[in-house]
């Protein structure tokens, strides 16, 4: 479309004309650079901290209940005792593979239970899609280059709205289905109720909180039941902190879908948010220029000019995106049928 300049004669801001493209899917990131070469002193270090590494989960797993059974005998070889190793390390995994396997399913079964709208199949799609935004985040975090920290500002206001939204909408789920959120915790005995529903609150609290300021990577991880800390510690299927990450993978595939509505959403009429941001955005850039041309005489006043058109990117461009989201989605206003 033709390139709108904003008022006062001054020449429109040349990243306009890319903004349409603002959550087109970015190119590829460029390669790394290759690894530097260590220091003999550095190697020798990494190796023994890599042999206390593997003595500590070799001890931790003989102290597992079925250890017997996979370690090598007594006075094994040394290649004994590395295919009794592979075979610990080949059991931990297909545990870990099963158990994400299994709350996989049970999130799937508990979205179909709830009514959430968010299929099994779709989480596949959602995933992805939060991936692609936290590759977008990465790149306009902290960048000076006005398309990048735009895309990263509009991001972040989706992330930020889209949780506040999907706790709003799980909660509401619950309630309808007569559930209660799952309580893990283990309360010291003779404890009175006013201890422990105080101790409920604040685990509510603090799960919510955890739960909000998770980025697009982690959603995309916790709506398939994925815990990267736990590897294959999983607590047992069925406990109540089981059931807690069931729901919290609830409640982030509400929000990834969420988030991957108003992207698509956002692609398919940025036009429109060209024209609601041109103009706002323009007056800053024309601001600079002015400063430019009558002669930067400190820091401190270059530091200035630049920091109010930096905060015009980060404070314009996700107002205008997120009204023009809650004008056209029902989501984004919290409305939602049945």
């Amino acid at each position: 479309m033709d390139q709108k300049k904003p008022s006062g004669g001054e020449e429109g801001p040349g990243f306009l004309d890319s903004l349409a493209r603002l959550f087109r899917r970015h190119e590829e990131a460029p390669e790394l650079e290759p690894e530097l070469q260590r220091d003999g002193g550095l190697d020798a270090l990494g190796a023994e901290f890599e042999t206390a590494v593997r003595e500590m989960l070799e001890r931790v797993e003989t102290l597992r209940p079925d250890a017997g059974e996979r370690l090598a005998p007594e006075g094994a070889t040394g290649e004994e005792h590395e295919a009794a190793w592979q075979r610990r390390m080949a059991a931990r995994q297909n545990r870990l593979e099963d158990l994400r396997r299994r709350i996989r399913n049970d999130i799937k079964q508990m979205h179909e239970r709830l009514a959430t709208g968010v299929s099994g199949e779709a989480l596949d799609e959602v995933t992805e899609a939060m991936q692609e935004l936290q590759g977008i985040v990465a790149q306009g975090e902290a960048s000076h280059e006005l398309l990048p920290r735009a895309r990263h500002a509009i991001a972040e206001r989706i992330r930020q709205e889209s949780g506040e939204l999907a706790v709003a909408r799980l909660r509401q789920l619950l309630e309808r289905a007569q559930l209660a959120w799952p309580d893990p915790t283990h309360y010291r005995q003779g404890a009175s109720e006013e201890d422990v529903e105080r101790s409920r609150s604040r685990r509510l609290a603090e799960t919510r909180e955890a739960f909000l300021a998770q980025g697009f990577g982690s959603t995309a991880e916790r709506c398939v039941g994925i815990v990267t800390g736990w590897g294959a510690d999983y607590p047992d299927p069925g406990s109540p902190l089981w059931e807690e990450c069931v729901l919290e993978g609830v409640g982030a595939g509400i929000r990834g879908q969420l988030a991957h509505e108003f992207v698509e959403l956002l692609r398919k009429d940025s036009d429109e948010i060209l024209a609601g941001i041109e103009e706002l955005i323009g007056k800053e850039i024309a601001e600079l220029r002015r400063v430019l041309r009558a002669g930067v005489t400190s820091i401190a006043q270059a530091n200035q000019a630049v920091a109010s058109a930096l905060k015009a990117i980060d404070l314009v461009t996700p107002d205008v995106a997120w009204r023009h989201l809650r004008a056209r989605a029902p989501h984004a206003r919290g409305e939602w049928k049945g």
